[in-house]
């Protein structure tokens, strides 16, 4: 569900633009009733193509880019305006301690979602995303780089999965 019919429908417009510039659908994101804010998930396949706008899309539609090592992926994930959350999948706590020094947002997560934000931790970070603002009286507050992270050294799913979803 989308706040609204205009939101889930610009949400299939933002879908429509990407495969425009070539991305391949994966999943196809439709939006059954235009006069009410329910759309699908969607997927889409960016690798490869060329001037993706950089914009935030807050609705179901997950971009996917394919990527040879870390080093590539975390460029890409870096070349943003913005930075919210990032986070990694893997056993290696030396790759994800890699990632965590080399990614720029401000929550990093291992193994955990990163939809979403730990109510324990600040949100945010430098990018457009967070709401790291220095101003005025406490402009010294904001002189680090904050980041907020949730680890877990092994991956899990969920024991309560959606009806009809397979792993």
């Amino acid at each position: 569900a989308m706040i609204s019919a205009k939101a889930a429908g610009e949400m299939v417009d933002a879908q429509n633009e990407l495969l425009h510039k070539g991305a391949k659908s994966l999943v196809r994101m439709k939006q059954a009733d235009s006069k009410k804010g329910f759309v699908t998930p969607g997927i889409v396949d960016v690798t490869g193509v060329e001037d993706l706008p950089d914009e935030e899309h807050f609705g179901p539609l997950l971009k996917v880019y394919r990527f040879k090592d870390i080093d590539e992926a975390i460029k890409e994930a870096n070349n943003t305006r913005y930075g919210l959350s990032a986070g990694v999948l893997c056993d290696d706590e030396q790759t994800y301690r890699y990632f965590f020094k080399h990614i720029r947002a401000g929550i990093v997560n291992w193994n955990k979602p990163i939809t979403g934000a730990s109510s324990a931790a600040p949100f945010g970070g430098i990018g457009a995303s967070g709401n790291h603002r220095a101003s005025a009286y406490y402009a010294a507050d904001y002189c680090a780089y904050p980041v907020a992270s949730v680890e877990a050294d092994s991956m899990s799913l969920p024991e309560n999965l959606a009806p009809g979803l397979k792993f």
